[in-house]
């Protein structure tokens, strides 16, 4: 997974499915009390946009995923990126593992380093017919 790139339009709401290996690309299986942490930010700093699939933001952003498999669904809603001026920035996928005692909540794999790029989107809404 290191090495991985996420781009998404302003304004909009969107899905990404991330895959979830180690250093050596193999698959870290997630287990039903594991947590999926997504951070969006620039630097070392405090990050721009946290989200853990443990809990769903106000604006409904969400991580899912499914035990025994090694992909999950971060949808990253609209309203919480109003912040973010369009650009590249750091971000990166973790799971915490809550089996782990020694240390708690370790967290399972740090090579999940990428970059997020937040692209303009030109403006006028999209009327839907009802």
């Amino acid at each position: 997974m290191s090495g991985f790139l996420i781009l998404q339009n302003k304004n909009r709401t969107k899905d990404h499915q991330v895959t979830i290996t180690d250093a050596n690309a193999a698959a870290i299986v997630l287990q039903a009390d594991d947590a999926v942490r997504f951070k969006i930010g620039r630097g070392t700093g405090t990050p721009s946009f946290d989200l853990d699939s443990k809990n769903a933001t106000a604006n409904g952003s969400t991580i899912t995923f499914t035990a025994g498999k090694n992909v999950a669904t971060v949808r990253i809603a609209q309203d919480d990126l109003t912040d973010l001026e369009p650009g590249a920035y750091d971000c990166e996928v973790a799971v915490v593992d809550n089996s782990e005692t020694a240390p708690a909540n370790a967290i399972k794999t740090a090579d999940a380093q990428g970059t997020f790029v937040l692209l303009r989107t030109q403006g006028g809404d999209v009327d839907v017919p009802t």
